[in-house]
């Protein structure tokens, strides 16, 4: 059936006692650091998934606003009008549920930072 909790050596007896019960309560049962750590890989799957429903074009244009273009910059690179990136803008900000473009550029970053931390 697999494990109900672990518990490390260095937990401190009281620790140990209240995860013992809990586990013989049924509950499962993890020290604070697993459960933060679970807490980062749901947030990072969600982000993830949010990503994932980007348009090619939308993706484009995330890319371009992490290297610092301006919408000017990336209406010219991708040779649509300023309103066609301001439209991708606010559709990014939107899919990906953050209020800025700083914040967007975060959330990509922090995916990036994800995947190349694994290998």
């Amino acid at each position: 059936l697999g494990a109900s909790g672990f518990i490390p050596k260095s937990t401190p007896a009281e620790d140990m006692r209240k995860a013992v019960s809990a586990i013989l309560e049924g509950e499962v049962w993890a020290p604070l650091v697993a459960r933060q750590l679970t807490d980062d890989e749901r947030e990072v799957d969600d982000l993830s998934r949010r990503l994932a429903t980007l348009t090619p074009q939308q993706v484009r244009v995330l890319m371009m606003l992490r290297a610092g273009l301006l919408n000017k910059q990336i209406a010219y690179e991708l040779d649509v009008s300023e309103a066609t990136v301001k439209a991708h803008v606010s559709a990014i900000l939107l899919k990906l549920n953050v209020d800025s473009r700083t914040q967007a550029v975060i959330a990509a970053s922090r995916i990036d930072g994800e995947s190349t931390s694994d290998h």
